[in-house]
């Protein structure tokens, strides 16, 4: 038997449908040693019912406090994004040529084997089609290759539509429809595990077959590496 003098009070309490959180509010008590006091506790269907609702009402509480923070979140990172996005002006010629480097940088291949004698390109490839509405005016503005210079070659999956897939791609650069062509491919990465209609039309790869230009925007590359202080 429990000889502390505050074990009756609380044990009236819990018969009474008190919560674990009421009775450490009165008298104090650790939640850890309510468990051990009541675990084993057998109370009315009454205080069961009084419990149950309060548990309940606590859940709903709890789900309306979530949602709360969830709008709160959502608008304190709209404001921040849109804050920031108001910094950005229009790009002028050099700012438009350090982020053309970077993305080529980023998403570009650039591992062509000279010693063995390949042949270097330009090669930019993503799905996505903000970042070639990027990249085609860099090349057109900076490195001054006409639209009719650049390949383009839609990587589509099993489900996708060729036509919809060029003309797609077509809308987003204003690249002729003719200088397109389609590969059907899966890669290695996303094979099995990537929903068929995550990419309905597919992804994107620019090529502009001259060393020239590819060795340019290496240079510029390495001038942004030695601008930053690397």
């Amino acid at each position: 038997m429990n000889t502390r003098k505050d074990y009756s009070a609380a044990l009236a309490l819990r018969l009474e449908g008190k919560t674990y959180g009421e009775i450490r509010g009165s008298f104090k008590i650790p939640k850890s040693t309510l468990s051990t006091w009541f675990s084993d506790l057998k109370i009315s269907n009454n205080a069961n019912k009084i419990l149950e609702s309060k548990r309940k009402a606590g859940y709903l509480k709890l789900l309306e406090f979530n949602k709360i923070r969830t709008l709160s979140i959502k608008k304190e990172n709209e404001d921040i994004r849109k804050n920031y996005e108001s910094r950005i002006k229009k790009l002028n010629n050099r700012e438009l040529m350090i982020l053309g480097a970077a993305l080529y940088w980023g998403e570009g291949y650039k591992n062509f084997n000279l010693k063995r004698g390949a042949y270097p390109y330009i090669c930019f490839s993503n799905s996505d089609p903000l970042m070639h509405k990027v990249f085609v005016p860099f090349l057109e503005r900076i490195l001054k290759i006409t639209k009719n210079r650049i390949k383009c070659q839609v990587m589509i999956y099993p489900n996708t539509n060729p036509q919809k897939a060029v003309q797609y791609w077509k809308n987003i650069t204003q690249i002729p429809v003719e200088n397109s062509r389609t590969q059907l491919t899966v890669s290695r990465a996303s094979q099995g595990k990537r929903p068929w209609n995550l990419l309905p039309y597919g992804t994107l790869q620019l090529r502009v077959s001259q060393r020239q230009e590819f060795f340019k925007i290496r240079g510029l590359i390495d001038g942004v590496i030695g601008a930053a202080g690397f």
